[in-house]
Parts: C-alpha cells; sequence; structure tokens
C-alpha cells in the first residue's frame, strides 16, 4: 500500500514539487490513468495553475526583494553624505580636506533619492567609479567601509532587478492569479482519492501486480520528503534556546 502521508508543513515550492513527481510517477503507471482518468487530468490541469499561482507568488517576493534593495542603497548613500557633513561642520577636523574633496564628488553626482531606479543605478555606478581613485582619501576620514557597502548594495539591487525583469519576461501572469493556498485545497482531494483508490486495487490480486512498481517509487518519494521535514523540525528545534524544567526560563 501507499503510505499515507500529510503534506500540510510543505512550503509552497516543496508541495509543488512533490505534486508534480506525484503526476510523473501517475503518468508513467497505465493503470493510474485507465482506472482515474478524470481525477488524473484533473490533477494535471491544477498543476498548471499552480505553476502559475507559485510564480506570482515568487514574483510578489522578489518585488519585496527589490524594493528592500533600493531602500538599503538609499540608506548607505544617506549615511556617506550626513557622515561628510557632520566632519564639514568643523574646519579645525583633521579629516576636513579629505572630506571636502570627497563631498564636491558626492555633490556632483546629485541625489539617487530624485531618480528612477534604473537612473539611479547608473548614478551610483558612476558615483563609485569616480569614488575609486580616492580610497586615499576615504580610508583617511574613515568612509572607504560605507562606500564598499554601498557599491554591493547597488549590485545587489541591480542583480535583484534584473532577475524580477526576467521573470516578468518569461511568464505573462494574470492580474489576479490564484493563491496557491487555494490551488493546495484543489489538489489535496485528488490527490487522496487516487491514492485511496490504489490501496483498494492493491487488495484484488489480480490488480496488485500492476499497482507494484507505482507503490514503491510512491514511498521512496513520500518518505524523502518526510525526511525533509523532520530534519527541519530537528533543526528548528535545535535553534530554540534550553528551558529550566521548574521555572521555564532560559538557561
Amino acid at each position: 500500500m501507499i503510505d499515507m502521508y500529510s503534506f500540510r508543513n510543505l512550503r509552497n515550492a516543496e508541495y509543488y514539487q512533490f505534486m508534480v513527481s506525484v503526476f510523473d510517477l501517475f503518468t508513467k503507471c497505465g493503470f493510474v490513468r485507465e482506472n482515474f482518468e478524470y481525477l488524473y487530468e484533473s490533477m494535471g490541469a491544477s498543476l498548471q495553475v499552480a505553476e502559475t499561482a507559485l510564480a506570482a507568488e515568487r514574483k510578489n517576493e522578489k518585488v519585496r526583494e527589490k524594493n528592500e534593495a533600493d531602500r538599503y542603497r538609499d540608506r548607505l548613500h544617506s549615511k556617506l553624505f550626513n557622515y561628510l557633513k557632520a566632519i564639514l561642520y568643523d574646519e579645525r577636523d583633521p579629516r576636513y580636506d579629505d572630506a571636502q574633496t570627497v563631498m564636491r564628488i558626492v555633490k556632483e553626482a546629485g541625489n539617487p533619492t530624485r531618480l528612477a531606479e534604473n537612473a539611479q543605478s547608473a548614478m551610483m555606478t558612476a558615483l563609485d567609479n569616480r569614488l575609486e581613485p580616492y580610497r586615499t582619501q576615504l580610508e583617511a576620514i574613515g568612509a572607504q567601509q560605507t562606500v564598499d557597502e554601498m557599491r554591493e548594495a547597488n549590485r545587489r539591487f541591480i542583480a535583484v532587478e534584473t532577475e524580477l525583469r526576467g521573470m516578468l519576461a518569461d511568464r505573462k501572469l494574470s492580474d489576479t492569479p490564484l493563491s496557491m493556498s487555494t490551488v493546495r485545497k484543489q489538489i489535496d482531494p485528488v490527490y487522496s482519492t487516487i491514492i485511496a483508490g490504489v490501496n483498494v486495487f492493491t487488495g484484488i490480486p489480480s490488480k496488485k501486480e500492476e499497482c507494484k512498481e507505482l507503490i514503491a517509487e510512491m514511498n521512496v518519494l513520500i518518505a524523502r520528503y518526510d525526511a525533509l521535514l523532520s530534519a527541519r523540525k530537528k533543526e528548528k528545534k535545535e535553534k530554540q534556546p534550553a528551558l529550566c524544567d521548574e521555572c521555564k526560563q532560559e538557561v
């Protein structure tokens, strides 16, 4: 028999991959297609919807990641500007001349927050290139690390934005796709019904042999995902702080 499996705790991407693997096994097994044709086709259609829903979910996450990367590079630019301004308040500060040189370059580059994202990327890349010959001055005033972090933040934004554009170009997403939670509710009963049906057929001697290979491969697949959840649960438990049995306080 195929082991019963609770996949409630699988993350959406894991759930989708699990169900795709299951469907591939069903496709290989003529027994399933012949005896559960409607359910088999229904599951295939739902997995296509799930693919779109998962892509939309990933797109939304990538948008959040892009926005955060944009905010972070803005904050680092402001950090550099305000740091230089603080030095320039005191003309007797030994770092004054170097800070003035760097501030001139920063001001000439302009305020990135007033630019569109693509223009800001180009502006911050140009600023980084202009500051490169002034590493000695930047190190002397203690600003080199901030400039390095700003450069990396800008590169990170460009990389995330490129990924997002690629996602949008590869797939035309519906404005209101079904959520993965909704699609999972559609697939779950179909999967459970097919599995229960196969298990019933295993009680018929003439049908048991036809299901033998499917049962073996399904149980291997289920064991693999069960191990994934067990490992995650163990890792989560190990990260929890130890508590005193009596006082239930951290020790």
